[in-house]
């Protein structure tokens, strides 16, 4: 090797180092950029020239090194692994969320839960069966039934809110899924080019992967690199994003409940076929628009169908203060159009018998409803065993999901993130290495110039 083809060598040195400076300088500089994977300088020892030229013959010495690039370091197997994960934990969360909500509307147990208002409710036929012709027991009968009626219909009204919420939140987000796929396909068309050309494309890549982690807690969409750099997104096996192609999701069924024909599914925008959804938000939301939220709001028109049946029933088998038989007291359908339909207190059935007997045995007959072993009372607090056991079941699988999430992003971020202890390492490194370059190049051009004199 010639002294001349030694200062390309220590050339290639001093550039080799810099670019190790610099890249450990990228590292630090984002330690706190989200979704960032740190890079590694890869580069590879130049060898000679193996078969011998005309004019040229190699020593065997080598040729310095060679700068390939940047790797970023990247576990693909957690990142896959992360993104199955965060969909399950996400699904988790938001059932969690949807029971939290439906015991918040309940508000059970407390005093002004429908437990405690049914249980006034029997409490004032008590005080008619002691007061059989009193006027004002018969209103304070009245007065809570209308109030018992209005928080039934409250709390339907709260259920199907709560309903409608989740609706349009689902909406917004498979809305923003479709935003992600498209930019994640202009991505894609962005890393392939660049590895075609040669360009650097470990940030572009960076964007890409943590857009991917994101659809994988909205829809439990799962990434596969491809051997052009570019990413296979799919949701239930079938592709959302293929290359810098993107398809997209819809979101069809009623908007309101009760309201329209058919459950609200999401679909595949292009052919209406509903998609295979294995976890994420999206899952845990159409659980609670399908089965959750109508569960509990059937279940409440239940409770107001059998208290209503049975009041309605027992008020007709009396006599009111004109003799005649009972008539209805509640009114309605269900528990959203459940009212007062009695406005007339000495219409209160109190009497098992016409007048003149005013014994109020209907009345404690009515009042004994309150311990029917399957009456209303009974049945809602059924329901609400049900939900609290549901509820806590929720959390215990939101908190264990949570732990995997946890941990999988512990070793996710231990091999992809960046550590300041290894940086200034390779600082020092690189450092070490630039100067050893230099002091390289500055042997040789001594010698050169030992060189030059002699020939003079």
């Amino acid at each position: 090797m010639s002294n001349f083809a030694s200062l390309g060598l220590g050339a290639r040195a001093l550039q080799a180092a810099q670019r190790g400076l610099e890249l450990s300088g990228q590292n630090i500089s984002n330690v706190n950029t989200a979704g960032y994977s740190r890079q590694r300088l890869d580069q590879v020892a130049q060898g000679s020239a193996a078969v011998p030229a005309l004019f040229s013959r190699s020593n065997g010495m080598g040729d310095g090194v060679l700068v390939r690039g940047a790797d970023r370091i990247r576990d693909e197997f957690l990142e896959a692994r992360a993104q199955q994960v965060r969909g399950t934990q996400a699904s988790a969360a938001t059932a969690q969320a949807t029971l939290g909500s439906v015991e918040a509307v309940f508000g059970e147990p407390g005093s002004t839960g429908l437990q405690a208002q049914m249980a006034s409710f029997w409490n004032t036929w008590h005080d008619i069966a002691n007061d059989p012709t009193g006027a004002a027991p018969r209103h304070q009968m009245l007065e809570v039934a209308t109030s018992l009626a209005g928080s039934f219909a409250r709390t339907s009204q709260q259920l199907s809110q709560q309903w409608a919420d989740t609706r349009e939140q689902l909406s917004a987000t498979v809305s923003a899924v479709n935003r992600s796929a498209e930019d994640i396909a202009r991505l894609n068309d962005a890393i392939r080019a660049a590895n075609a050309s040669g360009t650097p494309s470990n940030e572009l890549a960076d964007q890409r992967d943590d857009l991917v982690l994101r659809l994988g807690e909205s829809v439990g969409a799962v990434g596969r690199l491809g051997t052009d750099g570019t990413v296979t997104v799919t949701v239930g096996g079938t592709p959302l994003v293929s290359g810098s192609r993107a398809s997209a999701l819809a979101v069809s069924g009623p908007t309101s409940y009760p309201g329209g024909s058919g459950p609200v599914t999401v679909t595949w925008a292009a052919s209406g076929t509903p998609a295979t959804l294995s976890g994420g938000s999206t899952q845990g939301m159409l659980t609670a628009l399908t089965t959750t939220i109508p569960g509990y709001v059937s279940s409440l028109d239940s409770v107001a169908g059998k208290l209503a049946g049975a009041v309605n029933a027992q008020q007709a088998a009396g006599f009111d203060r004109t003799g005649a038989a009972g008539a209805a007291i509640f009114g309605g359908t269900s528990a959203a159009t459940m009212t007062v339909t009695l406005t007339d207190p000495q219409g209160v059935a109190a009497s098992s018998a016409p007048p003149p007997a005013y014994d109020g045995d209907n009345a404690t007959s009515m009042a004994g409803h309150l311990t029917d072993p399957a009456g209303a009372d009974a049945t809602y607090r059924a329901v609400i065993v049900e939900l609290g056991v549901q509820s806590q079941g929720a959390t215990r699988q939101a908190g264990v999901q949570d732990v995997m999430m946890r941990q999988v992003d512990s070793a996710r971020l231990g091999a992809s993130s960046v550590s300041l202890d290894e940086e200034m390492t390779n600082l020092m490194t690189y450092q070490h290495a630039y100067e050893a370059a230099a002091r390289f190049v500055s042997v040789i051009d001594s010698a050169l110039d030992s060189l030059m004199n002699m020939a003079r």
